[in-house]
């Protein structure tokens, strides 16, 4: 039995004997919510129909899609079978978020013929522009910034639109259990006289924020460190922990106990150099027709072949070729595989050979984001209002839009996605009555990004020893096999940069193996 067939066995018996559950067990070792695994069929474009039936597929998978049926009630799935009729590709890309969709392109511009192969129904990774509620939603990553380079290229390639958001009018604030107002500009001010002692040192460690490793020995002594670790050494009043804690929560999208204190430096140095630049790149600008448009943008520039609703179980390499293996059972060979998944759902991906020592201790350590964004339609004041709270289900609430009926969308966004519910109007309520008393909650939605075994958490907030460690071994080529995604950035981990960063890399990477 050569390797091929031993990792087909392996994988068969895996997936027809048992949930694939690894993402969900590295995620949260301390326990995981069930998975969501959503899968169709989608017919292979090919030949010189791959550019048309492209175009068809986009408009017939549209970023707002509803939710298919429960993949796993469809019974075991077939054993893999190779596809002899069709050509072999020169790249693979598993993956279409914006690492991928990047990376297809830049293949194909190249002169590779690509496949991209995509779990979801539709493209855009963790960024989704839904419709709820009459509105335009982003379910997830939304925001973008003139200091992020490689998104605002392509915003400007693309000639997209983005608006300003609006400031709050009314903020608010806790120390202890007592809740403060005033204006924006007063909490900022006590947010920003615990950040800065946070901070303390970045330029030394992080004096090229697009290289993270250029000063390797004096960042180690903050990538060791959690978040909570950090914030124990500074000389902080009740007032100063919690407003610092909760801007850390909502950035870290995850427990500050877990989330490496590095994420913090890394977004500070990135946005220039102040808490004000800090909240602005992550906090302001959207575009004007939702981050649809500009992954379908990037998607539409090279005639690459794309399959929706293609999860795929394992990779195998051998002979200078690589073959991927789809839980539907097909076989589909390349020359070289492109592997743009999260970090977090790397595991459910088999690979044979299996990947390097220190990257598969990667993809177990995964990294710490479990948060929630939270959609709110509420009733109340009139106003742009922002609140936050340290320990919060949702502990920063902000009015993102008015309707001219003088209710508004607030979107809200928390630690843990386990503990909160949007599904529970409620149990929503209460929360909202904690943390912005005085409005009603007319109906609220989140997007599980936790349970999507797709993703298994949100933007890339990394463990401590993760730079020092794990991130230049997770950039190189593992034979015909790359990894790519925006978990796996120089600059910015995390965000829609970030991800078309990487997709840069591992497409100029591909063509020159």
């Amino acid at each position: 039995m050569d390797a091929r067939e031993r990792a087909r066995a392996r994988v068969v018996s895996h997936l027809v004997c048992e949930e694939r559950s690894l993402a969900g067990e590295r995620v949260d070792r301390r326990g995981v919510v069930g998975e969501r695994v959503q899968v169709d069929g989608a017919a292979v474009a090919g030949g010189e129909q791959r550019h048309e039936e492209q175009k068809e597929t986009e408009a017939a998978h549209g970023l707002n899609l509803p939710h298919r049926p429960d993949f796993h009630a469809r019974g075991p799935r077939p054993a893999f079978s190779r596809i002899d009729s069709l050509p072999v590709n020169d790249v693979i890309v598993i993956g279409g978020g914006f690492a991928g969709v990047t990376a297809a392109r830049e293949t194909t511009l190249g002169g590779a013929s690509t496949l991209l192969i995509e779990a979801r129904d539709r493209l855009g990774g963790r960024t989704w522009t839904d419709r709820w509620n009459d509105t335009d939603i982003e379910r997830g990553g939304g925001w973008v910034h003139w200091h992020q380079p490689h998104v605002w290229a392509e915003i400007t390639r693309a000639g997209l639109g983005v608006e300003l958001g609006e400031d709050a009018q009314i903020s608010s604030w806790f120390a202890g259990e007592e809740r403060r107002t005033g204006p924006i500009t007063e909490r900022d001010a006590i947010a920003e006289r615990g950040w800065n002692q946070f901070v303390d040192g970045v330029e030394g460690a992080l004096p090229l924020p697009h290289d993270p490793l250029f000063a390797r020995e004096k960042l180690a002594r903050f990538d060791g460190q959690t978040i909570a670790e950090r914030l124990g050494e500074l000389d902080l009043d009740e007032e100063e922990g919690d407003v610092l804690s909760a801007e850390l929560e909502s950035l870290a999208h995850g427990r500050l106990d877990d989330a490496g204190a590095v994420a913090v430096l890394r977004w500070h140095a990135l946005s220039g150099g102040s808490l004000a630049l800090t909240q602005q790149t992550g906090g302001r600008v959207t575009f004007l027709h939702g981050t649809q448009s500009l992954v379908q943008a990037i998607a539409t520039k090279a005639p690459f072949e794309t399959r929706l609703s293609t999860p795929v179980a394992a990779v195998t390499q051998e002979d200078e070729r690589v073959e991927v293996h789809t839980r539907a059972g097909e076989t589909i060979p390349a020359r070289v595989a492109i592997v743009a998944v999260p970090l977090n759902a790397l595991g459910g991906i088999e690979f044979d050979p299996p990947l390097s020592e220190t990257k598969r201790a990667a993809i177990e350590l995964g990294q710490a984001s479990r948060g929630v964004k939270i959609f709110i339609h509420a009733r109340g004041e009139p106003v742009f209002t922002n609140g936050i709270k340290p320990g919060h289900p949702f502990g920063y609430l902000d009015t993102e839009i008015v309707y001219p009926d003088g209710t508004q969308l607030m979107i809200g966004f928390g630690y843990d996605a386990e503990i909160c519910d949007a599904s529970d109007l409620a149990a929503v309520q209460r929360q909202l009555d904690e943390i912005i008393p005085g409005y009603e909650a007319i109906a609220a939605t989140a997007h599980d990004w936790l349970a999507d075994e797709f993703s298994r958490g949100t933007w890339a907030i990394h463990r401590p020893g993760w730079y020092t460690t794990y991130h230049a071994e997770m950039q190189r080529p593992e034979g015909s096999v790359i990894v790519a995604g925006s978990d796996f950035a120089n600059g910015w981990a995390g965000f829609m940069d970030g991800a078309i960063e990487s997709g840069l890399r591992a497409g100029a990477t591909a063509l020159g193996l």
